[in-house]
Order: C-alpha cells, then sequence, then structure tokens
C-alpha cells in the first residue's frame, strides 16, 4: 500500500513539473477515447473532458498563449477557405439573422445579469462584465480596469464556454445532425506555393487587424487575409485532417486546463453558476433560433451555432468539423464580439452614472 502510494506520489510530482506535456498528453489520450467511441468532435471534446476531470481533481495542467495563439490563427486562415464566391451568394439573406444580434447580445446580457446578481454574492461590476456575451480577454480585461473580480469573470466565463463548446455537438448529434464523414489522413504533403500563399495573407491579415485593433486579431486577422485571398481566386486550399484535429486538441485542452490551480470549492460554485447561465443562454437561443428559423428557413443547427455565445474560436472550429455552413457562423460571431466591445464600456458607465448597475453587496454579517 505505501510503495503504491509512493509510485502515485511520484508520478504526480512528475506531471507537476510538466504541465505543458500533460495537458497535451491527457487531450490526447481523451481525444482518441472519443474517436474509438465513436463520440462527435472527438479531439475536441475528448480533450476537454480529460483535461476538465484532471483539473477538478487537483492535477496541474497548462497550455500557454504562445502554443494556443498560433492554433488560432491556423484556425483563422482554415475558416477563411469557406469564404467562396459561391458561398457567399447569399449572403444577403443574412441581414436579418444580422439585425438580430443586437436585440439577442442585449437580452442576453441583462438576463444573466440579473440571474448572476440573484444567485451569487458578487459585485455589479464583476457580474456585469461576466455577464456581457462577448470576447473572453476583452471582458477580463475591462473588468480588472475597472475594479471587478477578475479570477470571477474568468471563471464564469471559462465555465460558459465548457459547457456550451461539450453541449452544442452532443445536442446536434441527439438531434440526428451528425458531422460529415472524413477521410482520415495522416498525409503531411502540401502544396508549397499555395501554402506559402496562405501564409503570407494571413500574417499580412494579422498586422492589418492589429495595427485598427480588431477584436481577436490572432483569429480575425489571419481569417480575413485568407478569405480574401480565396474571394479573389489566388489560392484553392481545403484544410487538413490533421490540422484540424491539431486545432481542436489544443483548443479543447485549453478550456479544460483554465481551471486547474483554482480551489475546488470555487469551481463547484463557478460550475454550478456556468451550468445555470448556459441553460438561459441555450432557452434564449432556441427562442430566437425558432423565430428566425420560421422567417428566414435557415436550419435551426445553424442558427444555434452562429448565435450562441460559446466562444469565436470554439464555435467557429465546431462549424467547420460539423459541416455547418462556417462563413454564416463565423460572420455572426464576429458581429456579436464587434458589438459587445464597442457597446459594452459604455453601457457599463451609464448604467454606474444612473444608478442601475444595482448596490454592491451587502457584507457579511
Amino acid at each position: 500500500m505505501a510503495k503504491a502510494t509512493s509510485t502515485v506520489n511520484r508520478l504526480l510530482g512528475l506531471f507537476a513539473r510538466a504541465p505543458i506535456a500533460t495537458a497535451l498528453g491527457l487531450g490526447v489520450l481523451g481525444g482518441a477515447g472519443f474517436a474509438v467511441l465513436g463520440l462527435p468532435l472527438p479531439w475536441l471534446l475528448g480533450a476537454l473532458a480529460a483535461t476538465t476531470a484532471a483539473s477538478l481533481g487537483g492535477l496541474a495542467l497548462r497550455v500557454p498563449d504562445g502554443l494556443r495563439r498560433p492554433m488560432i490563427a491556423v484556425l483563422g486562415a482554415m475558416l477563411g477557405t469557406t469564404f467562396t464566391p459561391d458561398r457567399l451568394d447569399g449572403a444577403l439573406g443574412w441581414l436579418p439573422t444580422l439585425g438580430a444580434l443586437p436585440i439577442y447580445v442585449v437580452l442576453v446580457g441583462c438576463v444573466i445579469f440579473a440571474y448572476l446578481r440573484r444567485f451569487s454574492a458578487i459585485d455589479p461590476t464583476s457580474a456585469f462584465f461576466a455577464a456581457t456575451p462577448g470576447g473572453l480577454s476583452e471582458m477580463i480585461a475591462l473588468s480588472d480596469q475597472l475594479g471587478g473580480d477578475q479570477r470571477f469573470v474568468s471563471l464564469v466565463h471559462g465555465a460558459r464556454l465548457l459547457f456550451i463548446v461539450a453541449t452544442i455537438p452532443v445536442l446536434a448529434w441527439l438531434s440526428g445532425h451528425a458531422p460529415p464523414a472524413r477521410t482520415i489522413s495522416l498525409s503531411l504533403s502540401v502544396d508549397p506555393m499555395g501554402l506559402a500563399v496562405l501564409a503570407a495573407l494571413a500574417g499580412l491579415g494579422y498586422v492589418l487587424a492589429r495595427r485598427l485593433r480588431v477584436p481577436a486579431a490572432t483569429f480575425v486577422g489571419p481569417l480575413l487575409g485568407s478569405a480574401a485571398g480565396h474571394l479573389a481566386g489566388w489560392i484553392e486550399i481545403a484544410p487538413p485532417y490533421l490540422l484540424m484535429a491539431l486545432a481542436q486538441l489544443v483548443i479543447g485542452s485549453s478550456v479544460g486546463a483554465r481551471f486547474s490551480g483554482t480551489p475546488v470549492y470555487l469551481i463547484g460554485q463557478t460550475l454550478l453558476l456556468g451550468a445555470g447561465a448556459t441553460v438561459i443562454m441555450l432557452l434564449i437561443t432556441l427562442a430566437f433560433g425558432g423565430a428566425l428559423n420560421l422567417l428566414t428557413g435557415y436550419a435551426l443547427i445553424l442558427l444555434l451555432l452562429a448565435f450562441i455565445p460559446g466562444g469565436f474560436t470554439e464555435m467557429s472550429l465546431i462549424a467547420l468539423a460539423m459541416g455547418v455552413d462556417p462563413a454564416f457562423v463565423v460572420t455572426h460571431h464576429s458581429v456579436r464580439v464587434f458589438l459587445v466591445v464597442l457597446i459594452a464600456l459604455p453601457a457599463f458607465t451609464w448604467l454606474k452614472r444612473t444608478g442601475r448597475l444595482g448596490p454592491p453587496p451587502a457584507p457579511p454579517s
């Protein structure tokens, strides 16, 4: 017994000294397990499940931005390949759904804010930025600058992201919308010239997006550069399976590792809040999706993926992997993030100045 305990402690110590390798190793195991079971999006959801379970178990995990950001840029460039002239022929038909986004964003933000104020003791500033359905990094940064609890905002958004990413593909799968069959190829052969042009366009797009201070520049810049090249007919490159699997693996592992190092009781409280927020968001999104389905004829799963605030990168990746029109989904999430970044700070300032944000939490008796 003592020998077994000693072995376990040595293994845990080894894992603690290599949090990045451990996170990615668990991601590979989880992804392979989900693939063997035939579950949807195995490399994303399998990596997510394995690293989340390990984080909850107290294992030290980390996926650094230096690894995640290149994958986000690669994903942006890959998604840009879906912006082809034939796919954008009906883009004018997107106007009714894009027009519904401001109403959706405000409604979701207000309802989740009221929910967090009712069921947690968090201050109004933190609750506002935790409830706002925008980019994770932007909301954390604004909350920190304006006196909010950065850890709470980060954990609530992380829990929301976790539940939505884990729920949407499974719901789609259970409802009969299975991802398209893909030929699994581990071939590393590429078109060198096409790849060089794609990399140059993605890099140029990133530089321009940074200079213009576009939200989520690491993702949006390469996407726009790649989309411009494909719309102009300069390149025709399809995303290879191996690169898709790698992007899913890194992004899924990074979401699960986000909870590592956080006290278990705090994770439990936040996951409960996140579960409630996810249910509310799903109900609101289904209501909007049902109404827009009747109005426009777009499939409910397409509208669900385009509206649900489950993370710009993550929802776009799910759309690409599931064969749901990625251009439609990317465009809607781009508009949503832009709207949130544009209105969040003025809305917060106005609410605080007019006293509509609400009183601070009562001190403990």
